[in-house]
């Protein structure tokens, strides 16, 4: 990806994040977003901030996980 694919993909992105939209990249020492691909294709995905980045990275980027746990937090309420 070169730096004028990044910028665009951003731009498209809204320049924020694919999954929760902040438009900063998170912690300490993430100053720009996470490019996030697929680790079979290496087909790229999206930009993301370093949570969401380690959120899909944590859960093996099985959709099945992280439908279970949405499932979990809306049963169990996230107020």
């Amino acid at each position: 990806m070169t730096i004028e694919d990044y910028g665009a993909l951003l731009e498209a992105q809204g320049y924020g994040c694919a999954i929760c939209g902040t438009d900063e990249p998170g912690g300490k020492w993430n100053t720009h977003f996470a490019v996030d691909h697929n680790h079979k294709s290496g087909k790229i995905r999206g930009l993301l901030c370093g949570h969401c980045n380690v959120m899909l990275g944590n859960a093996k980027d099985n959709p099945a996980v992280l439908m279970a746990a949405a499932r979990y937090l809306t049963e169990r309420g996230i107020d």
